[in-house]
């Protein structure tokens, strides 16, 4: 059941984003639909938690990557947020490169930790800014 709710939250933010937030909306919907595709497939193969996961980190810093990049290109506030979120999706796959005896269940669910908050900025962050340029028009309007 939290699978499901996860996946129709997901649908929802990125449906949201595509046609609410522009191209750095479109660009971010993107990217998490990427990311949530691409773990769900490499999970169904892989399914071992025990090791570092090359696979999901290979996905996750290439999602990394993306959101940088975005954030560099856009003029908006909420990419720095979803970036710094994946930046901690990453860092959980280094620590258990350096920490090797992390149990299993901490670095499955510390890797699944960061998916709803990089959502949840994007679509607040979206909210927000068009708000503000709303505000903005009235303003210059007056």
């Amino acid at each position: 059941m939290l699978l499901l709710t996860y996946w129709i939250m997901t649908l929802c933010c990125c449906i949201y984003a595509a046609a609410k937030g522009g191209k750095t909306g479109r660009a971010g919907a993107a990217i998490v639909l990427f990311k949530t595709v691409a773990i769900a497939l490499v999970t169904y193969v892989e399914r071992d938690w025990q090791i570092t996961s090359y696979s999901l980190l290979q996905v996750d810093a290439a999602c990394l990557v993306a959101f940088l990049w975005l954030s560099l290109r856009s003029d908006e506030y909420w990419p720095l947020w979803s970036t710094a979120c994946q930046f901690l999706a990453v860092a959980i796959h280094v620590t258990t490169l350096v920490q090797p005896e992390l149990t299993p269940k901490v670095y499955q669910g510390l890797h699944s930790l960061w998916a709803i908050p990089m959502q949840l900025f994007m679509l607040r962050g979206i909210v927000l800014d068009r708000r503000f340029r709303r505000r903005r028009g009235r303003m210059i309007a007056a």
